[in-house]
């Protein structure tokens, strides 16, 4: 793998939204050892919330969830004048082309397949981050 510089990233706000605490904590670790400040929703709507009373860098978010899914979120943040320069990277299981390009038309900025790694983690912030890969 080419060096990253995880340099840009590092204190970074980090909200991971995912309705399964143990998904959670796995990215709340992997993003801690990589330097970002995590913190947690279940679902799109509690995600908003806390969109809403804090300035985060980066919403990490699952797509299939109660309440509101990834997709709303995304679509959701990104029709928000305020919020619309977040980042938002889309976590799941599904791998099938549709749900990627369909969570990209929404405005997703990059997207990874559970279970991640550290490795693809730091090349998604090296993306969002650096705009660049």
């Amino acid at each position: 793998m080419a060096q990253i510089d995880g340099s840009v990233w590092k204190g970074k706000n980090v909200l991971v939204v995912d309705d399964y605490q143990a998904v959670r904590k796995t990215i709340k670790e992997l993003c801690g050892n990589l330097g970002l400040k995590v913190d947690e929703a279940g679902n799109g709507v509690e995600a908003l919330e806390c969109l809403n009373s804090k300035k985060y860098d980066l919403v990490i978010s699952d797509l299939v969830m109660a309440e509101m899914d990834g997709f709303e979120l995304t679509e959701t943040i990104k029709n928000n004048p305020v919020l619309r320069t977040v980042p938002v990277v889309i976590l799941s299981t599904h791998a099938d082309y549709k749900y990627i390009f369909r969570a990209l038309r929404l405005g997703a900025d990059d997207y990874l397949i559970k279970p991640p790694n550290t490795e693809m983690v730091q090349i998604v912030l090296a993306r969002v981050f650096n705009h660049e890969w």
